[in-house]
């Protein structure tokens, strides 16, 4: 009889409808779940990659220190999303970003180096990697085109158009710092765009 796969693997199936319930089951023997207070890290900066997730519950940010030393985010990632520094474990050079959790999270952590040679055992996970690489460099791309937007109303607009859920679900403060903005710039911005 087959193993029954927790509850969370719908979502995944639903995300990833060309991975099997066999796939899946073999990713589940090599995964852990674990749990993410509030505030802690998934990644730290200046430590290399070892390990990637998909977000079961909870919300995660990708941030950096700018020269000032102030904070600067350049992503966040949500339930279904997928966790990595695919350039730190790639190149095995320091991480340049913290993954932090904003929220208490649960995620299903998987240790890159023992799921690497599945993907020339089993195309459908392969694909997959490839899609999240994809998706990955279309929400840098995304971000990047937003900063080049002139006006903090501009990004801010932008941000509701595309990306709804971040302005549902994330603090002014973590929003400006995505939109590399001021709080009090976002605030006026919001203001004009409620008028």
């Amino acid at each position: 009889m087959k193993q029954e796969l927790p509850y969370w693997y719908n979502q995944l199936k639903n995300k990833y409808p060309i991975v099997t319930d066999d796939e899946w089951r073999l990713l589940d023997v090599m995964a852990v779940v674990k749990h993410i207070k509030k505030g802690d890290t998934f990644l730290k900066y200046g430590k290399v990659a070892r390990f990637s997730a998909f977000v079961i519950s909870g919300s995660f940010k990708y941030n950096i220190p700018d020269e000032d030393g102030q904070e600067k985010i350049i992503k966040f990632a949500f339930a279904d999303d997928f966790l990595a520094n695919c350039e730190s474990y790639n190149k095995k050079t320091p991480s340049a970003v913290n993954i932090v959790a904003l929220e208490d999270a649960v995620i299903l952590r998987i240790n890159i180096k023992k799921l690497q040679p599945l993907y020339g055992l089993h195309m459908n996970l392969l694909h997959v990697n490839l899609q999240l690489y994809q998706e990955i460099s279309e929400q840098q791309s995304e971000h990047q085109y937003m900063l080049s937007l002139k006006s903090p109303l501009q990004r801010y607009r932008y941000l509701m158009e595309r990306r709804p859920v971040i302005i549902r679900k994330i603090s002014l403060t973590n929003i400006a710092r995505y939109l590399y903005i001021s709080r009090e710039a976002l605030s006026r911005a919001r203001l004009l765009l409620l008028k």
